[in-house]
C-alpha cells in the first residue's frame, strides 16, 4: 500500500510499466467536467472508475482483494478512510465479481485516511476497505479509481 499526494506520483512510475499512463491521465483530467462512470484509459488493462458517494460506517463494510488489478484510488472531494491489511492477514474470501473477492474482518487491520488531492496504492491481493466514514456522520465524497491490469 502506498499513501501519497498525486503532485509526488513521479516517485512511482517505475514500479509497474502502466503506472506512467495512469498517472498521465490522472493528472490531466479537470474533475468538474469528467462525469461519473467508467472510462477506458487504453483498454481494459488501464481504466479509470469516477464515482460520487456518501461514506458508511465501516463495521457495514468488507475488505476486498483483487487479484489481476492493482487500484490506484484517487481522493477528488470529501475524503474517506480506508482499512488495509496485507495479503497474508487476510482470510479465504467469498468471489463477488470477475476480480473482486470480499473476506471477513482482518486481526488488527491499518486505518488510513484519503483526503482529496491524495492517492492511495493497493496492490493485487492486499486487502482493502474503501468508502468509511471519517467522523461520526457520513459524508459525500468523489473519487477516481484507476485499475491498473498487473502482469
Amino acid at each position: 500500500m502506498i499513501l501519497d499526494l498525486l503532485a509526488n506520483h513521479g516517485s512511482y512510475l517505475t514500479l509497474h510499466r502502466r503506472l506512467a499512463p495512469a498517472f498521465a491521465w490522472l493528472t490531466a483530467q479537470d474533475w468538474n467536467r469528467v462525469a461519473d462512470g467508467k472510462t477506458l484509459i487504453a483498454d481494459e488493462d488501464l481504466f479509470g472508475i469516477v464515482e460520487t458517494g456518501t461514506t458508511v460506517l465501516a463495521e457495514t463494510r468488507k475488505f476486498e482483494s483483487h487479484r489481476r488489478y492493482l487500484d490506484i484510488q484517487y481522493e477528488i472531494s470529501g475524503g474517506e478512510r480506508m482499512g488495509w491489511c496485507p495479503a497474508s492477514a487476510l482470510s479465504a474470501g467469498i468471489q463477488g465479481g470477475p476480480d473482486i473477492w470480499f473476506h471477513p474482518e482482518p486481526t488488527l487491520p491499518q486505518q488510513v485516511i484519503v483526503t482529496p488531492g491524495y492517492f492511495a496504492i493497493f496492490l493485487p491481493l492486499e486487502g482493502h476497505k474503501p468508502c468509511c466514514q471519517l467522523a461520526d456522520a457520513a459524508a459525500p465524497f468523489r473519487k477516481c479509481v484507476v485499475k491498473v491490469a498487473f502482469d
